[in-house]
């Protein structure tokens, strides 16, 4: 790839006016006041509570030798310092290149938010592939000279998960379109780009997953006093992600005092990096994020009065001559202080910056908050011992009697005038249906709803229900619900098309298609005490992370129960969103060997429901789509054409084109947009 000789001057100018600033502060007392108070800033906001306590000790060791006096403790540190035993004092004087194991682990979850960025379309550039992490939910940050314009960026992507497992096998990659019409600020001369990022992958595989870096605008995330490092995960060469955490200290950082007007940008350091790595985080050794890395710096010399760019013999470097040839000195970043500083000289005047800076604030406000979003950790739920494997209760086998009168769903149920039929399957989702035992029948039918199994998936379709409010045990006046019935394998289908209950515990649950107290209504206790068994059968429940389950499947789940328990009847259908990216549940659990981990049951990443009730003697309807990874916020009050509050709704048309199943009626009483 051919060099641009002006960037690389630049670039030179830069590091020579660093040089000489550094040496200028050498020695000055300022300089060594300023020094003091970043490094005290350091200790008491960007350094994790264990290392407090070891600077703690080293200055109370030093009081008692007379030389300063001690400073007192933050709140946590106190605590540590109250722990029975305290430190020995062999571990206050450490060797800087001693790292805590957090340092690897801290090390993961960063690597998580950083992506390749492809331009596949549209500007020519002769960059080619670089480097960009996310710093806020929605917002990715790279280099001005990756996308230079909105046109760039909205011919790019960022690839995530492009890297390689504990195996050493590459991972499956996830791909986002760069949004530029949403969101697109950069700047020249500090060599930043800020865009926004789609919110899922094409097969609907969440963005959120990945986290972001915490980019923090207060000083001191280096301490002058001690020898810091760089430490660099990006993508060399376009290729897969690497780290860089050996032979890569920083060079001094002048103090501000030297340049009371912040004309010098750049941090540098020497990290190994190469073509492809512009746009990397630079970090410190405890994470946080200190610069943008941009660059190298080229040697140069003085002929006949002009600075040239050196290449790798010696010689003046020509135009066309190729990244490799050159004689770097060391690498360049900008600070992330100054890009702060940029942003808020632009605010007032541009919408899109102001939007950047009001989102990297609101997750970056307090250093104490760590320097990444911990979401960014993947899901990984305990390892279960073999005697807990079946979840938190047992499965029983209900005979078949239980279920021989069940009339299941019922189309008129809602009037006849708003018959709402079993949905239509388009030929590839009925291909993979489950049937009966000995017949080709594919509905399970249940007191109050019906459901179709996808025998591959070992998980419902869909459920199709029918509540009576009227009839609901609590609108009736039956006091305290008994005890929850124990689930059941439905002994009409054979049980290797059923969910594998195995799997269900604390984390992972069986999460009602079907909810209990929706299920539970009948002519009188016993017809309500049937329909919760039939509730409780394995068919009716889909894998749900605990806190989904709990709270974003289950609040919308309320919305519908307390419109019901006014008296009022409801239909309703809902079921998972199948795709071939869904994660195996062994892929979720720690412990499990390489060889293990694509077995099993796959977990849906997303849910779908379709509520759909008579409103002034019109059938409305309004469908949701749920990821087990959304955060959806709290809903508001419920009024009589029931209020979803902040459920963002979906077209029903969405979540037939998502699931192959067709609502014909529903569709044309779709209230989306109303």
């Amino acid at each position: 790839m051919a060099i641009n000789l002006t960037q690389l001057e630049q670039a030179a100018t830069r590091y020579d006016l660093h040089d000489t600033a550094t040496k200028s502060a050498a020695g000055r007392d300022d300089t060594k006041k300023e020094k003091a108070d970043v490094a005290k800033r350091h200790q008491q906001m960007f350094s994790p509570p264990a290392d407090q306590l070891l600077n703690l000790r080293a200055t109370q060791a030093a009081a008692r030798a007379g030389a300063v006096a001690a400073d007192r403790a933050t709140p946590e540190v106190e605590r540590l310092l109250t722990l029975e035993g305290g430190l020995l004092p062999e571990v206050i004087r450490r060797d800087n290149d001693l790292r805590p194991v957090r340092f690897l682990q801290l090390a993961q979850l960063v690597a998580r938010s950083v992506g390749r960025i492809r331009i596949s379309d549209g500007p020519i550039t002769d960059e080619g592939d670089a480097t960009g992490f996310m710093i806020a939910p929605g917002l990715l940050m790279t280099n001005w000279h990756v996308l230079k314009s909105p046109e760039f960026a909205a011919a790019s992507s960022v690839i995530f998960d492009d890297e390689e497992s504990i195996s050493g096998e590459l991972k499956e990659t996830k791909t986002f379109r760069l949004r530029p019409d949403l969101l697109f600020v950069n700047d020249e001369v500090l060599d930043f780009a800020i865009v926004e990022v789609s919110s899922r992958t094409a097969s609907g595989i969440p963005l959120a997953q990945f986290g972001y870096l915490r980019l923090f605008e207060q000083t001191g995330k280096l301490d002058p006093t001690q020898r810091e490092a760089a430490n660099i995960v990006q993508h060399p060469g376009g290729g897969s992600k690497k780290l860089a955490i050996r032979d890569n200290y920083i060079e001094p950082v002048v103090p501000d005092g030297v340049d009371p007007n912040k004309q010098l940008n750049s941090i540098f350091y020497g990290t190994d990096t190469l073509k492809g790595s512009s746009g990397s985080p630079v970090c410190s050794d405890q994470w946080y994020v200190v610069a943008l890395h941009r660059g190298g710096v080229p040697k140069t010399k003085d002929v006949n009065g002009r600075r040239v760019v050196l290449t790798l013999d010696g010689q003046p470097a020509r135009e066309g001559a190729t990244r490799d040839q050159i004689h770097y000195l060391t690498n360049e970043g900008t600070r992330v202080s100054r890009i702060y500083a940029s942003l808020r000289a632009k605010s007032a005047r541009n919408p899109d910056v102001a939007n950047a800076l009001q989102r990297l604030s609101a997750v970056a406000r307090d250093p104490r908050m760590g320097p990444i979003d911990l979401r960014t950790a993947p899901l990984l739920l305990p390892a279960l011992p073999a005697a807990e494997l079946g979840g938190p209760e047992e499965i029983t086998h209900r005979p078949a009697a239980k279920y021989q009168n069940a009339t299941g769903y019922k189309p008129a149920f809602l009037g006849t005038r708003f018959r709402i039929p079993l949905p239509g399957l388009a030929s590839e989702v009925s291909r993979e249906l489950a049937t009966l035992k000995n017949s080709t029948r594919t509905e399970l039918k249940y007191d109050h709803y019906s459901l179709k199994v996808n025998r591959e998936r070992r998980t419902p379709v869909f459920a199709a229900v029918n509540i009576d409010g009227a009839q609901l045990w609590n609108a009736q006046g039956f006091g305290r619900r008994p005890k929850r019935p124990a689930w059941s394998v439905d002994p009409r289908m054979d049980e290797n098309v059923q969910p594998d209950d195995t799997i269900f515990g604390n984390s992972m649950q069986r999460g009602h298609l079907f909810k209990r107290e929706d299920a539970m209504w009948g002519r009188d206790q016993d017809a309500c005490n049937h329909a919760d068994e039939h509730s409780f059968t394995i068919t009716n429940a889909s894998p749900m992370i605990a806190n989904f389950n709990n709270v974003e499947w289950g609040d919308l789940e309320d919305l519908v129960t307390r419109e019901c328990e006014r008296g009022n009847k409801v239909t309703y259908f809902a079921g998972p969103v199948f795709r071939s990216s869904d994660p195996f549940f062994n892929e979720l659990r720690q412990g499990v060997p390489a060889a293990e981990r694509r077995q099993g049951m796959r977990v849906p990443l997303t849910f779908w429901k379709i509520v759909a009730w008579i409103e002034n003697a019109r059938l409305q309807s309004a469908g949701f789509m749920l990821s087990q990874q959304d955060e959806i916020a709290a809903h508001g009050p419920i009024t009589e054409e029931i209020n979803f509050g902040t459920y963002r709704k979906t077209r029903v048309t969405t979540i037939e084109q998502a699931t192959g199943l067709r609502f014909p009626r529903l569709v044309s009483a779709d209230t989306f947009g109303t």
